[in-house]
């Protein structure tokens, strides 16, 4: 079951980019004219760029570290399994994803079980990351695999074969 804050926070992001859009791209979507493929490569385009990491994948085991030491940074370890492999993983691997703890605090939290596409920064010097865009780079996986798309023409969510979403991130990063 999708929580109701990776909705809100998907909606946001896809809202932002939306305004991004070229007008006549925007009419396209509103007519019906473009695919899901396109679509997605709109909506994802902006963050292919400066993503160390994308893949799909599903959180396994979420951990706080250095919370209650002044003297260390905080952050959060999410333990994620690669279901689909785009950029820099591998399709099985067990990628640990250290974010700082504040990311966590402002509302970009995950729950085990949960499944998304994520494009996240290459890690920084102290080897932390977090989607790119904040939160315009995770994108939620429904029960099937199917990446959840907002159409910022009608605000539906388009669902999206995970290959079809590879194969336009791919095309994306080409463009």
């Amino acid at each position: 079951m999708r929580s109701v804050s990776t909705i809100a926070v998907f909606i946001a992001a896809t809202t932002a980019f939306a305004a991004e859009m070229p007008r006549q791209l925007l009419e396209r979507i509103s007519s019906g004219t473009v695919s899901e493929s396109t679509l997605l490569r709109v909506i994802v385009h902006p963050v292919i760029r400066t993503s160390g990491q994308i893949f799909s994948g599903t959180v396994l085991k979420i951990e706080h570290r250095n919370s209650d030491s002044s003297s260390s940074l905080a952050t959060t370890r999410i333990l994620f399994r690669v279901d689909a492999a785009i950029r820099n993983v591998r399709r099985g691997q067990m990628l640990e994803v250290n974010e700082w703890a504040g990311l966590w605090q402002s509302g970009e939290r995950y729950r085990a079980g949960e499944r998304v596409l994520l494009f996240l920064y290459p890690p920084s010097k102290l080897g932390l990351t977090s989607p790119v865009g904040n939160r315009a780079g995770r994108f939620p996986v429904d029960r099937v695999g199917r990446v959840l798309i907002k159409d910022p023409a009608n605000g539906r969510f388009q669902p999206v074969g995970i290959r079809r979403a590879i194969a336009a991130i791919r095309q994306a990063e080409r463009e």
